[in-house]
């Protein structure tokens, strides 16, 4: 799988590249050169899966064996799950009517985001112990985001995250989850709201 630019300047980038540019230099967006096509036989065997095979899946798709190898991004994504306050990760509540909710916060924040961030934590851990290299997030959010971003990489060998949030701009739940995080990684700053 390879990657390009949404404004044409890019062609031919792996998925290390893609992680670790966030935008593409002409300041578009990173997208698959092709999109992939699934046939039915395909999908109705993932309809029977539960959320972490369906998610080693779809990135097994995105995500070439040349990039991760599927043991490895088999077991990355294993680790991100890991600490969820249930095994199926999400879960579908059937209310009446036939109104489904999918419960997405069972993660360790409380926030959808940690379905997203948990997986990236694992990716960039991946790929900068296999270079050998360091690297430092730097997160300004007003809640959420900033939580969930530090529980993706706290603790974790070759990264430092610094999250800014504005004074007063966020739930004290969400001010704690950020601040009472003793990793040495971890810096959290409040900043003051102007205007």
């Amino acid at each position: 799988m390879h990657y390009c630019s949404t404004r044409g300047s890019v062609k031919g980038w792996n998925f290390e590249q893609v992680l670790f540019s966030g935008f593409a230099p002409d300041g578009g967006l990173l997208m698959p050169e092709k999109i992939p096509e699934l046939n039915l036989a395909t999908l109705q065997r993932w309809s029977k899966f539960n959320y972490v095979e369906l998610v080693k899946e779809i990135c097994s798709v995105f995500i070439s064996s040349e990039d991760i190898p599927h043991n490895d991004l088999s077991d990355l994504i294993d680790k991100a799950f890991c600490h969820f306050q249930l095994k199926e990760v999400v879960h579908l509540s059937k209310l009446k009517d036939g109104i489904n909710v999918l419960e997405l916060w069972h993660g360790p924040t409380m926030a959808f985001k940690d379905l997203g961030m948990l997986c990236l934590g694992q990716f960039l851990k991946y790929f900068l112990k296999k270079n050998g290299l360091q690297a430092t997030i730097v997160v300004g959010t007003s809640g959420d985001t900033g939580s969930a971003a530090i529980e993706s990489v706290r603790g974790m060998n070759g990264v430092d995250i610094i999250v800014v949030y504005p004074k007063g701009r966020c739930t004290k739940v969400q001010e704690l989850q950020m601040t009472t995080v003793m990793e040495d990684n971890v810096h959290v700053f409040e900043g003051k709201c102007l205007g």
